[in-house]
């Protein structure tokens, strides 16, 4: 089906309807039932997402698998394992699933090729494909659905070449508007004096006292966080950087190494790359969804901002 079938509610270029999806993630209202599936697998989980005057209020709970509850108040995240009574506190990530958009997308056409692409239907609504061809080997292809009457994301497909899909998520069910109860947005669970709870929030740095130069971005990646945060029990604080070229996101960690050496070492799992070595003294691990060639680089072209002088401590 052609764009000429499209609801005359939004009409715009691929750029637009973009800058509307994303948009949408935030303004709008909606609870659903989504499925997402990678590496053969597929869990499905129940989100609620409301905003007022006093921000974005989110709740996500799965429905298949170990018990687990999200709540998000703006940019601070709780997730309660309520098997392991456990609350873990953390910010929210830029560009999460299941919005994946970033706030920023200025030069993204510079680096994937934006098409619009077909109409059709997503959870029984009309939704406007729209694609994204990588004008590299840095980054992987995306399809997105954004619903034609909000903007707001209904489907996204993640792409390694034309024909292979390395994730998806689709909204089977979903209602969208202000009629969305915001009671759904309230935890389940309370954490008791028997729950252990974890702040891996870190602290917020300034890109000048993080010590470390990266100097390997794939051209468009640019920083976007930069804090000092736990990672492990009983381990000193890492550095975490996360780097976006507006649609993908790496995350890059520095723990110091302790003499220890790590030989380069590369995991796949599902959509999600994992690069490790060891770099003046610490170990660098880079995460994302990218390619293997993308993380590599990225990790190898970390180095300190401002070596010791010999001699010196």
């Amino acid at each position: 089906m052609g764009v000429v079938g499209m609801s005359p509610a939004f009409a715009g270029d691929a750029l637009t309807w973009l800058h509307r999806m994303n948009q949408a993630s935030r303004s709008t209202n909606f609870a659903g039932v989504y499925v997402y599936e990678s590496g053969g697998r597929s869990e499905s989980a129940r989100i609620t997402h409301v905003t007022d005057g006093s921000g974005q209020q989110e709740r996500l709970e799965s429905l298949d698998g170990a018990q687990r509850e999200v709540i998000r108040f703006n940019d601070e995240v709780k997730t309660f394992l309520p098997s392991e009574r456990l609350v873990v506190i953390d910010r929210a990530a830029t560009g999460s699933f299941p919005g994946r958009l970033v706030a920023t997308m200025g030069g993204l056409s510079d680096f994937y090729v934006i098409r619009m692409g077909e109409t059709g239907k997503v959870a029984s609504r009309d939704a406007q494909a729209i694609r994204l061809e990588p004008r590299d080997d840095m980054r992987y292809g995306h399809e997105l659905w954004a619903d034609v009457g909000t903007g707001l994301l209904l489907k996204a497909r993640m792409l390694k070449s034309s024909a292979e899909v390395i994730e998806q998520f689709a909204y089977s069910e979903i209602q969208i508007g202000p009629q969305v109860d915001r009671e759904r947005v309230k935890a389940r669970y309370s954490r008791g004096s028997d729950w252990k709870v974890i702040n891996a929030r870190g602290v917020d740095l300034r890109p000048e006292d993080a010590g470390w130069a990266f100097n390997g971005l794939p051209p468009g990646f640019r920083q976007i966080s930069l804090s000092r945060r736990p990672i492990r029990k009983d381990a000193p604080e890492a550095l975490h950087a996360v780097f976006s070229d507006g649609l993908a996101s790496v995350s890059v960690f520095i723990e110091p190494g302790g003499g220890r050496s790590v030989p380069p070492t590369h995991n796949l799992l599902g959509p999600v790359s994992m690069y490790r070595s060891t770099r003046a003294d610490a170990v660098v691990t880079a995460v994302g969804e990218v390619p293997p060639v993308a993380l590599k680089r990225i990790a190898e072209g970390v180095t300190p901002a401002n070596p010791p002088v010999a001699g010196k401590n």
